[in-house]
Order: C-alpha cells, then sequence, then structure tokens
C-alpha cells in the first residue's frame, strides 16, 4: 500500500476507535483524498484555496457537523522588502525547506504581484516567521492572514483540437513537441494526471482532469464541445498562470 495511503487509514482507524475529530499532521496530495468513504465517517479537508494540489484531512463520526472542525493551520503571506530582487516560487520554497520544515507540513505557495501566499501546520508558524528573515539577499516579513485574504490561481483558457483523447495526444499539442517527443516526455515521468506520475502514453484524459507537465506548466480539462468537421476533438483547457 502507498505510504500515504497507509497513514490515511491509520486516521480513519484511530477517528473510530477514539469517537472524535482527527487531524492530519500532513498535508496529503488531493488526489489520494478524492472518493474516501468509511461507514459511519466524514470527511473534511482543508488547502490553501480552491485550486491547491496539497490538503489537511479532518476524519470525524458522521454524526459531528463542521461547525465543529478547526483545522490546524495557519495562512501567511510573505512580504518581499528589496524592490530590486525578483523572487520565483523556487526561492520561497526552497528558502521555507532549507529551515528543515518538511515539506510534508507545508501546503502550497502562491506567488502573485511580489508576494508569496501560503499555508502551514499551525505548530510550525512561528517557527518560520522566527528564523526566515530573507530569501536570497532580500529581507522578508511573514505576516499571518485568514483565508479570505488568499488570492486565487490564475489561468488563461486555451482552446484546443485533439485527434484523440489520449494522454500523449493532449501533451503534444499543449507543449509543441511531436507526438513521438511527447510519448518519450510521458515515459519519462514528466506527466502527472490527477497529482499522480502516469506512464501510459494511451491513457484517455476525461473533463476535470489536472494535468501537470514538467516546464510547462499546469493545466485543467474544463469542457468538451464535440468534434470539428474533420473528427477532432473540441477542448477547453485551463493554463494556470
Amino acid at each position: 500500500m502507498n505510504e500515504n495511503l497507509e497513514k490515511i487509514e491509520n486516521y480513519i482507524k484511530l477517528a473510530e476507535k477514539t469517537d472524535t475529530v482527527i487531524y492530519s499532521n500532513q498535508f496529503f496530495p488531493v488526489s489520494q483524498l478524492n472518493n474516501l468513504k468509511y461507514s459511519g465517517m466524514k470527511f473534511s479537508f482543508k488547502g490553501l484555496n480552491e485550486d491547491c494540489e496539497k490538503k489537511l484531512l479532518a476524519v470525524y463520526p458522521e454524526y459531528f457537523t463542521e461547525d465543529y472542525l478547526y483545522f490546524p493551520v495557519k495562512y501567511f503571506k510573505i512580504i518581499k522588502k528589496s524592490k530590486f530582487i525578483n523572487l520565483e516560487h523556487k526561492h520561497y520554497l526552497g528558502n521555507i525547506l532549507s529551515l528543515g520544515i518538511k515539506r510534508e507540513i507545508l501546503g502550497d505557495l502562491i506567488v502573485k504581484n511580489n508576494e508569496c501566499y501560503g499555508i502551514i501546520l499551525e505548530n510550525m508558524f512561528d517557527f518560520l516567521k522566527e528564523n526566515l528573515l530573507r530569501i536570497n539577499s532580500s529581507p522578508i516579513e511573514i505576516i499571518e492572514i485568514t483565508e479570505r485574504d488568499v488570492p486565487q490561481n490564475e489561468f488563461k483558457e486555451l482552446n484546443i483540437r485533439l485527434s484523440s483523447l489520449r494522454l500523449d495526444s493532449l501533451v503534444s499539442e499543449l507543449t509543441n513537441l511531436s507526438r513521438a517527443l511527447s510519448v518519450n516526455y510521458i515515459d519519462l515521468g514528466n506527466v502527472q494526471v490527477n497529482y499522480e506520475i502516469q506512464r501510459e502514453k494511451s491513457y484517455r484524459i476525461s473533463v476535470g482532469d489536472t494535468i501537470i507537465i514538467k516546464k510547462y506548466g499546469k493545466f485543467r480539462i474544463e469542457e468538451e464541445n464535440g468534434l470539428t468537421k474533420k473528427d477532432k476533438v473540441k477542448l477547453i483547457v485551463r493554463k494556470y498562470i
């Protein structure tokens, strides 16, 4: 069994045994939280925003309501003090992890307007704030914010045409790589479907799927709009920016 799935199963059993709310002590990929079912138990999740890739898990008896829940997380914003240094997502993430903070206790990060928004386990927030004072050579300030202060992901809408709904066809269209190079790119593990590496070139994509292509970005299939006169599939795809 996948290590994360085993942890999730243990949280479920503990909540059942103690008949109370149990929160995970790490953020899980959303693909591992989809379709959770267990007799007598309910599940809730908390992440940075609606489109986040990682979420904290709460497991509780079905007679509880969400009013009982208090997710042990803190939302934060990192304010860059230098106007002359450009910081990207990788700079924020790398410097946070360099403090010894494990990746699984940190949720998603969004960089917007030269500021970084994030979510972390509550018991690690003070450590982060007290120890992360600079990123690269720029002084920074970390402040606590509310969930409402977190921006949504930005995207642009693409109208594409595919010869089929195979994964290699989609990757070729989104990257401008040849079909052969797209197959190789998939085979090397550079493509994720719903946050899991997918190496099957003929995997059939569908509406709602999230596709992450290394070096090319994150995409989501929004709509399928029938066929063109040449029998190509018409799709509307979001590209996150």
